[in-house]
């Protein structure tokens, strides 16, 4: 059994629902009574030990403070008796109803630590999450938070904890206790609400505090709305992929035999890249198009010839065409037909995906640009950007919601050299999602990096779930995230809502499970190449740096060190090996500056630059080359290559010069496959990117 919201409005539960919800949990709160009128509470304030605080309980106040709703500190009767009747008049002052609130009395805590916020959201893509930041008047002046999916274990929550400033605050700080492990508790016990309540929206737990005794939530409101239950629908059909992205045979249906369409573009790709599987074409009359023989019918195909049909045909004949292609055991299928949900016809896409499960078609689309995999000379896909001369394939794999953006990618990263094992356009993943496709790529033996262009996921714990067991398999995932603003913003009344928004979400939760998310197509791609070389380095990896300028070395170790990188000084045994090569004024610790020298011989960069690799002192070099030109810079690049063939640690180049002063000096590096940034800043991120 599974539960579905009710689209409608939420309403937040009445205070005792909640308490009761809270306990359940275990949920530690502090000690207090709700009451009716003032003079009960001025009775309960008696009867509770200590200093109290007063709240006004209403479901029409949602932040009680802003309505002077909470009043501290009252100490005597006397003081009961002021404040019980100030939150009366604050009642009537709002147009309540003498039966529309409350008065809840509450033991006043103390502490000297910092508060904590604890809030809960039921999020459209990932489901049920938790933020966590600092508490009281500071959760929506403070900007960070951590965000993770529910529920948490203890262990999860307390590694959340610890990853902010506020668990550097709650750890033993200035004589005070560490506390963490015991707020982690009550985070994990808040996790689990969702669970136990299926219609939960939102709710905050806030603040939550650390007394002598331990944590207690002092304040707390909770949204719901109705649910209905449903029985889970039938697990999702299980195919191969190999077919779809690995064709030994491929039908087309949809070519024209007089005009230059979609299905023409994807007959000429595969002739121009040398496809060397069996191409048929479905064509009433013609029997041969862009060279390669037509039938009259799929009808005509044998059945169990045919690896992968691709369907460029009007939207309303696609479902036909699928079962057709399913009926001669067609096992794949690409549809480039746009027409479906993307304009808002569900009901014919829902039809197009019943007949692939019907059938257990892996299917691709609708309206997608197509697939390739240039390794095999596969190209499903009618992108202008194949059109291009050299296409080299490598171990990347690009993933595209957007299919236009995803083959401007693909020609970016070839005109850089990076080779691609993949490229998806997804289409509307009426069927296979972006999930399925890195899921399968996990297993790819001839992919190392995966690269996401993501709108949006239907199913965010699906996809969460494919990139950790990337992950685990020893892949990077980079995901660039379009999307991220709410052109439609609504107004938000809990604390959750405001600062948990779309992307804050995403980021958060892509990170937890080991993707990379970047901002831009540049860093994409500066990633890519570096990946792509092998040259992508893990935070605290150690970073030898060499340069023809003392300032660009300094700047070097800068922006090495913000990212992560550590840049060591090099023990006495290397610092006399790159001293015997240099002249006795050269810096020669970490960084190492070359001098002039490197001017009048070219060699001494290429022997400094051996010495640091053939060392355990560095797991990789960063080079700075400034103005160095033909044909010196040949020299330098010379060196540099044959530096590189003595080692398999990564090797890092930048040379900020105009290239065409050096486009001998450039083209050697590049054309031994080694990526060259105009700016050290966006090497060493992309580096630092491309690490995982």
């Amino acid at each position: 059994m599974g539960a579905t919201r009710k689209r409608g409005r939420s309403m937040l539960l009445d205070y005792t629902d909640l308490a009761s919800r809270l306990a359940q949990a275990g949920v530690p709160v502090a000690a207090e009574r709700l009451v009716d009128d003032p003079a009960a509470a001025v009775a309960a304030a008696v009867e509770i030990d200590g200093p109290v605080v007063m709240k006004l309980i209403s479901r029409s106040i949602v932040h009680k403070a802003d309505v002077g709703a909470v009043i501290l500190d009252i100490a005597d009767e006397d003081d009961a008796v002021a404040a019980a009747r100030r939150l009366a008049d604050v009642a009537q002052g709002q147009g309540l109803p003498d039966e529309a609130w409350h008065i809840l009395v509450q033991q006043m805590v103390d502490t000297k630590r910092p508060e904590v916020f604890v809030g809960l959201k039921r999020d459209e893509t990932f489901g049920p999450i938790v933020i966590v930041s600092a508490g009281g008047s500071l959760v929506e002046l403070l900007p960070e938070r951590a965000i993770a999916a529910c529920p948490l274990t203890v262990d999860e929550a307390h590694e959340l904890l610890l990853g902010t400033t506020l668990g550097t605050a709650l750890g033993e700080f200035r004589g005070q206790p560490d506390v963490t492990r015991e707020v982690a508790e009550v985070i994990a016990a808040a996790s689990t609400l969702p669970e136990r309540e299926p219609g939960l929206v939102e709710a905050d737990l806030n603040p939550l505090v650390v007394t002598a005794s331990g944590p207690l939530v002092v304040d707390a409101r909770m949204a719901v709305e109705p649910v209905e239950t449903r029985v889970a629908g039938a697990a999702d059909d299980v195919v191969d992929l190999r077919p779809l992205l690995e064709p030994r045979s491929i039908l087309l249906v949809g070519a024209s035999a007089t005009a230059l369409q979609p299905g023409n573009r994807v007959l000429q790709y595969l002739r121009q890249h040398g496809y060397a599987g069996e191409v048929t074409v479905v064509h009433p009359t013609a029997t041969q198009i862009e060279g390669y023989p037509a039938v009259p019918s799929i009808s005509d195909i044998p059945a169990g010839t045919v690896e992968l049909a691709c369907v460029a045909v009007p939207a309303q004949a696609c479902a036909d065409v699928l079962e057709q292609c399913g009926l001669i055991g067609v096992p794949a299928a690409v549809v480039m037909s746009s027409g479906f949900s993307e304009v808002g016809d569900n009901e014919a896409e829902a039809e197009l995906a019943a007949v692939a499960r019907k059938h257990h078609i892996a299917l691709c689309g609708p309206n997608t640009v197509g697939v390739m995999s240039p390794g095999s000379n596969v190209h499903v896909c009618f992108s202008q950007a194949q059109s291009m001369a050299t296409i080299p394939h490598g171990r990347v794999a690009l993933i595209a919601q957007s299919g236009a953006l995803g083959g401007s990618l693909s020609s970016q990263a070839w005109e850089r050299g990076i080779g691609i094992s993949h490229f998806i356009s997804v289409g509307n993943q009426a069927s296979l999602s972006i999930a399925d496709y890195i899921d399968y790529l996990a297993d790819h033996e001839t992919t190392d990096t995966i690269a996401v262009v993501l709108e949006g996921a239907g199913d965010g714990r699906k996809l969460l779930d494919a990139i950790a067991k990337a992950k685990r398999m020893g892949k990077t995932v980079l995901v660039l995230k379009v999307g991220r603003t709410d052109v439609g913003a609504r107004a938000v009344q809990s604390h959750t809502g405001s600062i948990a928004g779309d992307y804050a979400v995403y980021e958060a939760l892509l990170r937890r499970v080991g993707a990379v998310p970047v901002d831009t197509i540049t860093e994409l791609l500066d990633a890519l190449a570096v990946s792509d070389s092998g040259g992508g380095l893990p935070a605290g990896a150690r970073i030898g740096i060499v340069s023809t300028s003392g300032g660009a070395c300094s700047m070097l170790a800068d922006i090495s060190t913000q990212v992560g990188f550590e840049v060591p000084v090099f023990g006495k045994e290397l610092q006399g090996r790159i001293g015997d090569v240099l002249p006795s004024y050269a810096a020669i610790a970490n960084p190492v500056d070359v001098t002039g020298r490197v001017t009048a011989d070219p060699s001494i960069y290429g022997q400094t630059l051996e010495h640091i690799l053939a060392s355990d002192e560095a797991d990789a070099v960063a080079v700075l080359v400034t103005t160095v030109a033909d044909p010196m810079a040949e020299d330098l690049a010379a060196q540099i290559t044959k530096a590189l063939a003595t080692t398999a640690k990564p090797v890092l180049v930048s040379w900020t010069i105009a290239a065409e002063l050096a486009p001998k000096g450039l083209g050697l590096l590049r054309d031994a496959g080694i990526p060259v940034f105009d700016d050290p800043a966006r090497m060493i991120r992309a580096a630092r990117l491309a690490g995982g």
